[in-house]
């Protein structure tokens, strides 16, 4: 019998969901490429959990540049915290708060990140149209789930719980966003990339 889907996460450590992340990141290039990332950018990243991707965006962006890591947990970031006070790395900005109701309180932000965190949401489409009152027209954004016909043969929900990339690029449009690609990574990941609408 198939164990409940637990979308808060509760039934892990934060050092278990950071190594799910770490598994991704043969993934985490792709998406800062599409994201066009470069030195001194500034970067959004919704449901940055324990931090993994967030370390990674922090490596791209350089000192100069800045991550806003935004999680519901604080004990997610404080569990980044720990991990940047480790490493030195002063440039990220970590942003207690539910993603679908941040108040955009003039953050520079160029582009966002939002990956493997719609389907624990109970508003995905309130998380996109926040994203898209957040960031600057013309702002590039990437959208990564697990693709509901996917093997499920790693850490990831139940293909009942994941989301079709049609109905994820609906969303998108909904909130304001052009399609500007979207393909299988893997077997098991897909990729959206939206661009805000000018």
């Amino acid at each position: 019998m198939e164990e409940t889907f637990r979308k808060d996460l509760t039934h892990l450590s934060w050092d278990e969901v950071y190594a799910r992340q770490m598994k991704r990141a043969p993934l985490v290039g792709e998406w800062m490429d599409s994201l066009q990332l470069k030195a001194g950018d500034q970067v959004l990243e919704i449901g940055a959990g324990p931090g993994y991707v967030s370390l990674v965006l922090a490596d791209r962006v350089g000192a100069g540049g800045g991550v806003y890591a935004v999680d519901r947990s604080p004990e997610a970031l404080a569990h980044l915290e720990r991990l940047q006070k480790e490493r030195g790395i002063s440039h990220i900005h970590r942003l207690v708060a539910d993603a679908a109701t941040l108040e955009p309180a003039g953050l520079p932000v160029g582009s966002a990140l939002i990956t493997m965190v719609l389907h624990h949401a109970e508003d995905p489409a309130g998380i996109l149209d926040n994203v898209a009152r957040l960031l600057l027209p013309g702002a590039l954004v990437v959208v990564a789930e697990f693709h509901p016909e996917g093997p499920g043969d790693g850490p990831g929900p139940p293909q009942a719980h994941r989301l079709r990339p049609e109905q994820v690029q609906a969303w998108g449009k909904g909130a304001g966003f052009l399609v500007r690609s979207f393909h299988r990574q893997t077997p098991e990941h897909y990729m959206v990339l939206f661009q805000l609408d000018v």
